[in-house]
């Protein structure tokens, strides 16, 4: 099978979407498909720093690219947002026997809301250009990708119910695939229980308001307050350290490590020394960074986002806390740091639940849409 996988990022392993892509393309390949990539660098050559505006463009760049190319695929599996003025245009290009496969790295209708509803509340900040674009025309032409792909792929069933209900997309034109877990992270060592000494958290993500920036910084400072021994490293935040720094108190300032990038490769080595996760993300598609550090042997302490409600089991692998609720992340770190035979039987069991994620596995279900999507395409055009 001849598969082509759009996305509207630069391609690099060490990114979130795109680094997913590689690896979903490698799993296919395994299977023995031939596979085939498209973004930005293709879209945009020679380009090294994109904005909003090759957002905006790209869908014009990769439907002129489909036109001439997509007699040569079976599958044409474009990020959401992206493919819909060729499929407007009528597919031109494209051979009788195709599918059009549309996929969402986290529907952007459902982030935006959450958005919103921050920015009322005033725990975010939304500029005047967020309707004309991020908040508005993007989200127009998400929901047009969705209505005329063969079939959506969404990561999680929020984003499902949203598609279906609020969209009115029929629930047979959509399908949940998760992501699977790299190679590197199968078959860790169990942790080992960490000598004594304070409680060692981390987060993993961009240092942005959506990742939950304020209520980390707010926990951290009541953690201090209440003379919990604590560290904390912030892992991947993309801002440089002394801006990040900088937006603790300075009586926590100490107890930080930043690390504002790191070659994905490396994520297992980096998390072997840490032991609980703050993932109080307000908005996710998947939470690829919850999966990996659950198999580094970390007990997360995640808000119900994205896949965390299928692998976060409350007591059993970990905590579970509402969006923008400060004390009760507070709360279920005191309650770790209290008890470290619960804490090191809730990592074990938290690097186990996640052990099944495997990228052959996607594939083999991925593979199977694409064929069931040809078969229903090839019936109707009979």
């Amino acid at each position: 099978m001849r598969v082509l996988l759009a996305i509207h990022h630069p391609l690099s392993q060490d990114l979130g979407a795109p680094g997913v892509t590689l690896a979903l393309g490698r799993a296919l390949q395994a299977q023995g498909c031939t596979v085939d990539y498209y973004g930005y660098g293709d879209a945009f050559p020679g380009e090294q720093h994109h904005t909003a505006l090759h957002n905006l463009r790209f869908p014009w760049k990769l439907s002129a690219h489909l036109a001439r190319v997509a007699r040569d695929y079976d599958v044409l599996d474009v990020t959401t947002g992206d493919a819909w003025p060729w499929a407007r245009a009528g597919r031109p290009g494209a051979p009788r026997r195709h599918a059009l496969v549309t996929r969402s790295h986290g529907l952007e209708h459902t982030v935006s809301e959450q958005l919103r509803a921050d920015a009322r509340e005033g725990k975010a900040h939304l500029s005047w250009k967020y309707p004309l674009y991020h908040g508005g025309f993007r989200l127009w032409e998400v929901a047009q990708s969705l209505r005329l792909a063969d079939r959506s792929v969404l990561l999680n069933e929020a984003d499902a119910a949203y598609a279906r209900e609020r969209l009115r997309i029929p629930a047979s034109k959509l399908s949940l695939i998760p992501h699977g877990l790299g190679e590197a992270f199968h078959g860790l060592p169990l942790p080992a229980p960490l000598a004594d000494g304070p409680l060692r958290l981390a987060t993993v993500g961009t240092f942005i308001q959506r990742k939950g920036r304020e209520d980390v910084i707010a926990a951290a400072g009541r953690l201090h307050a209440l003379g919990t021994p604590f560290t904390l490293t912030l892992y991947g935040t993309g801002t440089p350290e002394p801006e990040v720094r900088a937006a603790f108190p300075p009586s926590v300032q100490v107890h930080l490590r930043v690390v504002p990038h790191y070659a994905h490769a490396t994520l297992p080595g980096l998390l072997a020394q840490e032991e609980v996760l703050l993932f109080p993300s307000h908005a996710e598609g998947y939470g690829m960074a919850l999966v990996e550090a659950m198999a580094s042997g970390l007990v997360p302490i995640s808000t119900p986002v994205g896949v965390a409600p299928s692998i976060v089991h409350p007591g059993r692998t970990g905590f579970l806390v509402p969006i923008g609720d400060v004390d009760a992340l507070v709360e279920a770190v005191r309650t770790l740091a209290a008890d470290p035979s619960q804490r090191y039987a809730l990592r074990r069991a938290a690097q186990a639940a996640v052990q099944g994620l495997t990228w052959p596995d996607i594939a083999s279900r991925t593979l199977a849409l694409y064929e069931e999507v040809l078969r229903i395409r090839s019936a109707d055009t009979k």
